[in-house]
């Protein structure tokens, strides 16, 4: 069994002591520079008045409501908390590879690199976030690699020789989409997850070289038929195909996690977007999770809380690495977070409606985020810290300049874009240039602001606005003019053949036929639609004017 260093220190600790709280140690924080964040330990204390040993996170006594001793030292001294306490320099840190997506640790001393978590980087965060950092100490992801070459060097065995219709159902035939015409969901019943399983997996029988092993030909992958997923049915127990089987028949290692899309689990089924109400069925690809929520623990079959947890690092390790176990003694509850997605949901599928050692029946389901403060926390910094080691492997620098532009500094003109050849790109394709609009914002006068400003005050605004709606409304004044049918304003000068066609154009003069000045008048008033101000015009010269003409004032 591979046991977590957590764990580890749960026994050392409790090893001399079986009374008391089940859990003896407590996660108090996340320290430690980028790339190097460990987990702080805190054992539990005992009250100096009635003897009572309490939680780290207890401040008062739990059964006289005494304080908690001030200054007392009681953190778990691990590797990575020495070196910080003395000052010294962690060599390893976390990066991530950007073709998998998974982290790894390397040696800035030696050059050195590993998939395991070296002991002299401590725990791993109690909480991690998008990207799992292994356990600790461990060669867990070399020994599940060899596990899976020992079980390809055979054929794979049939669980079943006859599968009967009436006990076993069709993954997700049980909703139809009108709109995506397909099956979607669950196949599952009101009744289902009640009964203990019938059977199950053991990967040292059954496990195996599936036709999903052979190599993949250039007609599948030419026709994009090259995606390979797991054997739901072998995760169950009851495949009854063998090595005549198209899906694999052994467990996910980090290789295959990289390989297998967001969209989908490792058995090959449709993820959704947002998890289900009661949070079972195949996950959220928009919110991926890797820790399981164990429910229908018996605890009070177990002597001890210890056996509990070996238990459940026992028969959930075996379906690949686990991070941490947590223990809910007081709710007979527990979850258990793997390094990876993929290993998160083939143990869900294998592990339902199993048992550990005491006949339980385990309701699985996907986990909800820790409220814990503390493991919010590490969960940001766990987050922070891959986005860096992310940018890093995609070239881009986050060390800090040192310095500031200064103020009246310019940024640079754009990079023109270039060919292979090295002509500009619009030089070669003149057409793919954004049109040129300056023409139509000609002999504008444009505000003459300070240097360094990036907006116009009130006064340079409302200069800008009267000189171009000024400049707009001649240029529709000429224009009117030159097509010779509507009447000009005084301003523009225009004219028009006759009153005809004055009359004809509404929208930009109205007649005031009844106030005319005089009927056998030459002159017309009429009323602008803009301003509202009147004016008049004669109809044999083209002459215009604000005021009454000469002589013919009311």
């Amino acid at each position: 069994i591979l046991h977590h260093q957590f764990f580890k220190m749960q026994l050392e600790i409790s090893s001399d002591d079986n009374h008391g709280p089940p859990r003896k140690m407590t996660a108090v924080g996340t320290v430690g520079n980028v790339g190097q964040l460990f987990t702080v330990y805190e054992k539990n204390w005992k009250c100096p008045e009635c003897g009572q040993e309490n939680y780290a996170s207890r401040p008062r006594c739990y059964r006289c409501r005494g304080h908690k001793p001030e200054g007392q030292d009681n953190y778990v001294l691990d590797p990575a908390l020495q070196a910080t306490q003395r000052g010294e320099e962690i060599p390893w840190k976390e990066a991530i590879d950007p073709t998998t997506y998974q982290v790894y640790y390397y040696n800035t001393k030696t050059g050195e690199t590993k998939w395991e978590r070296p002991v002299e980087l401590g725990p791993a965060p109690h909480a991690t976030g998008w990207f799992g950092r292994g356990q600790t100490g461990t060669m867990a992801a070399q020994m599940y690699a060899q596990r899976n070459a020992q079980y390809l060097s055979r054929p794979a065995r049939k669980q079943k020789e006859f599968i009967d219709p009436k006990n076993y159902h069709l993954e997700g035939a049980n909703e139809y989409n009108i709109w995506y015409g397909r099956f979607l969901g669950d196949h599952w019943d009101q009744g289902a997850g009640k009964d203990k399983a019938a059977d199950r997996c053991v990967l040292e029988k059954d496990a195996g070289r599936t036709k999903a092993d052979e190599a993949i030909s250039e007609k599948d992958a030419k026709n994009k038929k090259d995606k390979r997923y797991f054997c739901v049915h072998f995760a169950h127990g009851v495949c009854a195909k063998g090595k005549d089987c198209k899906f694999y028949h052994r467990i996910p290692t980090l290789e295959d996690d990289a390989k297998c899309d967001e969209l989908f689990d490792c058995f090959g089924r449709q993820r959704h977007s947002k998890h289900r109400d009661d949070m079972t069925g195949v996950g959220s690809f928009l919110k991926p999770c890797r820790t399981l929520f164990v429910g229908g623990l018996l605890k009070h079959k177990y002597e001890t809380p210890q056996l509990l947890e070996e238990a459940l690092w026992k028969h959930f390790g075996e379906w690949g690495e686990v991070e941490n176990v947590n223990v809910i003694q007081r709710l007979s509850i527990a979850f258990v977070r793997y390094r990876v997605r993929t290993s998160a949901e083939f143990a869900k599928e294998a592990m339902a409606n199993q048992s550990l050692d005491q006949g339980e029946v385990l309701d699985l389901r996907w986990a909800h985020d820790d409220p814990n403060p503390v493991a919010q926390d590490a969960i940001n910094r766990a987050d922070k810290d891959a986005l860096f080691a992310l940018m890093q492997a995609k070239g881009i620098s986050i060390e800090n300049t040192g310095f500031q532009y200064p103020a009246e500094y310019q940024l640079p003109a754009a990079k023109k874009m270039r060919m292979d050849n090295g002509i500009e790109l619009l030089q070669q394709h003149p057409e793919l240039a954004y049109p040129d609009t300056d023409s139509q914002y000609g002999g504008v006068p444009q505000p003459a602001g300070q240097a360094g400003q990036s907006q116009m005050t009130p006064e340079q605004y409302a200069q800008y606005c009267a000189a171009y709606y000024a400049q707009q409304q001649a240029q529709a004044d000429s224009t009117a003019a030159a097509s010779g049918n509507v009447a000009a304003h005084p301003s523009a000068g225009g004219a028009v053949e006759s009153s005809a066609e004055v009359a004809s154009t509404p929208s930009t003069g109205t007649t005031k036929s009844d106030q005319q000045v005089g009927a056998s008048s030459e002159w017309e008033e009429f009323v602008d639609d803009d301003t509202g101000a009147t004016y008049f015009y004669n109809s044999k010269t083209g002459e215009s004017s604000w005021g009454a003409p000469p002589g013919e004032e009311k």
